[in-house]
C-alpha cells in the first residue's frame, strides 16, 4: 500500500478540514435484519390489500403495465418501466405515487375503479418505509452487488440502481443528514470492492463518504468541489472545482479517503475541472475551464508540469477518460464540441494524437472495459456520440425519447450497457440549450424536470431502457475497474 510519508509544502495551497465518524452518523436505506425495527407491517397486511384492490388487473396473468401484484418477487420485479417500490423511501416509490399524486387520478380512479383507502395506503407506506420486507424479513436487492449511483443535483439527492436488473433500488436523502435541498451533490466514485463511495457536494462545499449500508461515516471540507477521482491501486481520492465556482483557489484536493483527511495541492492553472488518474497512481491529470492548459501532477512528490495546448480559442475540458489499458486517455471540449485524443506513453507531451468532431458539448466520456466503444453524451445537441477506438472514428449517433442533456457516464462491469445521465431542465425561451426533452411517464404535479438514465445496449448501441430518478441527474458512478486492454 502506497504511503504519503515525507511530504513537503511545495505547492500546497492548504490543509483541508475532514470529520471523520467511527460510528454511522445516519441511516439511509441500511441492511437490516428481521426484527430490528420495531412495529414491523407484517407483508400478508400488503398483499391483502393488494389482493383486494389491485391484483383483477395486475394479477399472475392479467398484469397491467406489466405490473404484478399477485406476491412479494412480483411486486420488486417492477413493471414494464422499472421499479414498483424502492425500500426504505415510500415518497419516491412509483406505486404510491401513482396511488397519491396521479394527476387526473390518484390511480386507479382515472379509470373509474375505487381508490385504496387513506388506511391502506399508510399501512403500505410503512412497510415500505420500513425496508418492504417479506415475510422472512428479506429487504428487496439487500445483496445486491453491482450498483449505480446517480447524483440528482437539483434533488438533494442520490439514486442508487441495481445494474443486474436496471431497476431504482434504494435513493440516499442528503435533506435527511441536516444537507440543504441547495446542496447541489454533483459526481460520485465508488471503491473497486464498492465498500465505500463518495459524493462531491457543490454549493455545501463538501465531499461525503458513505459506507455499502449508506452511512454517512465521513466528510470533508473543500471549496466548490465538482469530479472526482479515485485511485483503485492506493488510498488516494481527487477533487477538483466545480463549474459553478467563477474563481476557486487553483489547486486540487489530495485526500487519504480511509481517514478523509488531505490537503489542497496547487497546480496554478485557473479553474481546474477535468480529472483523471493513470493507472499507475504516479500522476493525476486535470485540465482548465479557462484556458487550453493540462496539468499533469505526481501527487507522491507534488512535481507538475503544465502542458499548454496553444490555439486562441478556449476548448474548455469537460472531462477526461483513461482508456482500460492506460494508454489512451480521453478529453471532451464544450467549446469546440470534440474529442481529444491523448497518448499517455509519450507524457509530458499532451499533443493530441488524434481530434474527433462530436456534438455540441460533450460532457463526461467513457470507455467500455474492453476499449472498443468510447461513449460520450453531447449536452447541448441532446445526443450521444459512440466513437470507435479502433478507428477513431464516429460509430453512430443516439438520439431519442429519454437524451434530454446528457451529463454523466458509466458502464456494467461486464461491458453490456453504458449509462448516460440527463438533466432535463427547464430553460427560459431562447436559451441556447434545449430544455425539457422528455416528458415524464406520469404526471406528478411536480416531477417536470425529472432526471434521466438512459441504458445503452452495446451491442445494438441501441436505448434499451429509460430509468427515471430525481431531478437534474448528473454525476454518475460505480465501482471503478481494473487495468484491461485496448483494441
Amino acid at each position: 500500500m502506497n504511503t504519503r510519508n515525507g511530504r513537503g509544502g511545495r505547492g500546497m495551497v492548504g490543509l483541508l478540514t475532514a470529520v471523520f465518524a467511527t460510528v454511522p452518523l445516519a441511516l439511509a436505506g441500511a441492511r437490516l435484519g428481521p426484527g430490528d425495527a420495531p412495529g414491523q407491517v407484517p407483508y400478508k397486511e400488503v398483499q391483502a390489500i393488494f389482493d383486494a384492490r389491485c391484483v383483477r388487473c395486475h394479477g399472475e396473468t392479467s398484469a397491467a403495465a406489466g405490473l404484478r401484484l399477485f406476491s412479494w418477487e412480483s411486486l420488486i420485479a417492477g413493471s414494464d418501466y422499472g421499479e414498483a417500490i424502492i425500500a426504505f423511501d415510500a415518497d419516491h416509490s412509483p406505486l404510491v405515487e401513482m396511488s397519491e399524486k396521479l394527476v387526473g387520478g390518484p390511480h386507479p380512479v382515472e379509470l373509474g375503479a375505487p381508490a385504496p383507502t387513506a388506511a391502506e395506503l399508510a399501512v403500505i407506506r410503512h412497510w415500505i418505509d420500513e425496508g418492504a420486507r417479506d415475510s422472512a424479513g428479506r429487504v428487496p436487492f439487500d445483496d445486491a452487488d453491482q450498483l449505480l449511483y446517480v447524483a440528482d443535483q437539483g434533488a438533494a439527492m442520490v439514486s442508487i440502481i441495481d445494474m443486474a436488473t436496471n431497476l431504482v433500488i434504494r435513493t440516499v436523502d442528503l435533506q435527511d443528514l441536516g444537507y440543504s435541498l441547495g446542496a447541489m451533490p454533483h459526481h460520485i466514485v465508488v471503491e473497486p470492492d464498492g465498500s465505500y463511495w463518495y459524493l462531491s457536494l457543490i454549493v455545501e462545499s463538501a465531499v461525503l463518504k458513505f459506507d455499502r449500508q449508506n452511512h454517512l461515516v465521513g466528510t470533508l471540507d473543500f471549496e466548490r468541489p465538482g469530479l472526482l477521482a479515485i485511485d483503485p491501486g492506493s488510498d488516494m481520492l481527487y477533487v477538483a472545482r466545480s463549474m459553478i465556482a467563477a474563481n476557486p483557489p487553483q489547486g486540487i484536493g489530495v485526500i487519504d479517503r480511509r481517514t478523509m483527511t488531505g490537503e489542497e495541492v496547487g497546480v496554478f492553472i485557473p479553474r481546474p475541472h477535468a480529472l483523471a488518474v493513470a493507472p499507475d497512481g504516479q500522476t493525476v491529470f486535470t485540465a482548465s475551464l479557462a484556458v487550453n492548459q493540462i496539468v499533469m501532477l505526481n501527487p507522491w512528490t507534488e512535481e507538475l508540469e503544465i502542458s499548454d495546448l496553444g490555439e486562441a480559442r478556449p476548448h474548455t475540458f469537460i472531462g477526461f477518460a483513461v482508456s482500460p489499458s492506460g494508454h489512451i486517455m480521453a478529453g471532451t471540449t464544450e467549446l469546440t464540441s470534440s474529442v481529444f485524443l491523448f497518448d499517455l506513453d509519450r507524457a509530458p507531451d499532451m499533443t493530441p494524437i488524434d481530434t474527433i468532431e462530436v456534438g455540441r458539448a460533450p460532457w463526461h466520456p467513457v470507455f467500455t472495459p474492453d476499449g472498443r466503444w468510447l461513449y460520450v453524451g453531447n449536452n447541448w445537441a441532446n445526443s450521444i456520440t459512440v466513437i470507435d477506438m479502433a478507428t477513431h472514428k464516429v460509430a453512430k449517433v443516439i438520439t431519442g425519447n429519454g437524451v434530454a442533456q446528457p451529463h454523466g457516464a458509466a458502464v456494467s462491469p461486464d461491458g453490456r450497457y453504458v449509462y448516460i445521465s440527463n438533466r432535463n431542465l427547464a430553460m427560459p425561451a431562447g436559451h441556447t440549450k434545449a430544455g425539457h426533452r422528455y416528458t415524464p411517464r406520469h404526471d406528478f404535479a411536480d416531477n417536470a424536470d425529472v432526471g434521466t438514465v438512459v441504458v445503452i445496449d452495446t451491442e445494438t448501441q441501441t436505448i434499451v431502457r429509460i430509468i427515471e430518478v430525481g431531478d437534474y441527474a448528473s454525476g454518475l458512478g460505480t465501482a471503478a475497474r481494473r487495468i484491461g486492454a485496448d483494441p
